[in-house]
């Protein structure tokens, strides 16, 4: 077989096994994933039913109300619920919502695991009616695990091809056969480049000779610019990697969990009878995925926020506060915010610290206080400090992906940063000092305010 199927086979059977340890690992994943969601959405409705049962007592609608309980799961992507007399017959059920793009039957037999289900015995005289019954059905998760393989699978098969054919279309140029010169073919098939033969001898050989010379110049300088392009593309990928991490870990995550606080707080108010603020709340979930969508569709273009571009850093924390109150409205907000200019680096990396603390603060401590502060100091820093009077870090811990992402924010910009218990009581309190440039004022954004308005 010809050198170079043979390094072709070689590399093709290495990237087979990356592919089969890939699709197993996105298996166990997968498998994980739709356990996860299962048991989540059963506690979830498991919660739900209970809660609404207890509201409802002996009254001639009794029976409406039940059926109505069961209907409120129509529609519902992982649970479906019904009502079984007490002979056996199903009364009344709900609809679950079809997946967008069903998966193939042997997929869903490897990751669907076993049937969940839960059943409710009516307390009281309720009993009269029977049992209802919620079970989990993850055809719509095995969905989304399906549209997932299929995009990972298409990434990784272009990705293997475009490799198979720069090997081969290198490899054919490498290994072009010289039947003459064998002793500095050696050497240039050994992987030296600086392989020189003298241009004398009969004018045919010199046409040879030169030729011979000028590819072995030219293959040294493809391998040293080959070299130096290896480790910046390497350097930049890394770089990028590390910036859309921390961009989609700020900008999404606090979204994601106040839609998750949304979604939950939706049947506990239907369950009430809330209808407006439920409805309230199902907005908000869907401006915050409006928000998600319009980030990721603007994450490869690196756009900043134009919140902090346009309007300056008291008004984009202004607008950070706003939305956790109206969120946690019990939660009391002190804000200490130096009306100024700095450079984008430095307002963006500001805010990204004021929004993560508060929302680490929100999610894991349960204060009932949070500050906020941002001021210059004399020595020449801006010093940002996030408290709150919540469980402290003992009880949240510190291993979040937030703080790791502020740490490198803050190296990047030779800054400092320091989280611990508070000393006066409890809660935690993040302090950040970032140096500013000295001739940082209020015409800091001039420029770029300028080409923004233009």
């Amino acid at each position: 077989m010809p050198l170079r199927r043979r390094l072709l086979a070689l590399v093709a059977l290495v990237l087979a096994f990356c592919l089969i340890a890939g699709g197993a690992l996105t298996y166990w994943h997968g498998l994980r994933k739709v356990d996860l969601e299962m048991s989540s959405a059963i506690d979830v409705g498991s919660s739900a039913v209970s809660d609404a049962l207890s509201t409802i007592g002996p009254s001639a609608d009794a029976l409406s109300q039940v059926r109505r309980l069961i209907s409120s799961f129509d529609g519902d992507r992982h649970l479906s619920a019904r009502l079984i007399s007490p002979d056996g017959k199903v009364t009344s059920a709900s609809s679950l919502q079809p997946p967008s793009d069903p998966p193939p039957r042997w997929l869903y037999w490897l990751l669907s695991g076993s049937p969940r289900a839960r059943l409710f015995d009516m307390p009281g005289e309720l009993k009269q009616f029977g049992t209802i019954a919620i079970a989990a059905d993850s055809h719509n998760e095995v969905g989304e695990v399906w549209e997932d393989l299929k995009l990972k699978f298409a990434i990784i098969g272009s990705f293997c091809f475009i490799v198979l054919a720069l090997i081969y279309a290198s490899l054919g140029r490498a290994l072009r056969p010289l039947e003459q010169l064998s002793s500095a073919l050696d050497r240039v098939g050994e992987g030296d480049y600086t392989a020189h033969v003298s241009e004398d001898g009969p004018e045919d050989l010199k046409l040879i000779y030169r030729a011979f010379n000028r590819m072995a110049g030219q293959l040294r300088d493809s391998e040293q610019q080959n070299q130096r392009l290896n480790e910046q593309l390497s350097t930049v990928q890394e770089e990028e990697r590390s910036e859309i991490a921390r961009d989609l870990h700020d900008e999404i995550g606090p979204f994601l969990f106040a839609a998750d606080v949304d979604a939950q707080a939706i049947p506990l108010l239907v369950s009430r009878g809330e209808a407006d603020e439920a409805v309230d709340r199902s907005k908000a979930i869907r401006q915050s995925v409006q928000h998600m969508q319009v980030h990721l569709r603007g994450v490869l273009s690196r756009l900043r926020p134009a919140l902090l571009i346009d309007q300056g850093l008291t008004h984009a924390v202004e607008n950070l506060v706003a939305f956790w109150k109206a969120r946690r409205p019990r939660i009391e907000f002190r804000m200490d915010i130096e009306d100024a200019r700095y450079p984008t680096a430095i307002e963006d990396t500001a805010f990204r610290v004021l929004q993560e603390g508060t929302s680490n603060a929100v999610r894991h401590g349960q204060p009932t206080s949070i500050g906020l502060a941002a001021r210059r100091t004399d020595n020449g820093m801006l010093r940002i400090v996030v408290t709150d009077d919540g469980s402290g870090i003992t009880a949240k811990g510190t291993r979040g992906f937030g703080l790791p992402g502020m740490r490198e924010r803050v190296a990047s910009l030779d800054g400092r940063l320091s989280i611990a218990d508070r000393e006066e009581g409890k809660g935690v309190m993040l302090i950040v000092e970032l140096p500013l440039p000295a001739s940082t004022g209020s015409a800091a954004r001039q420029e770029p305010l300028s080409e923004s308005a233009a």
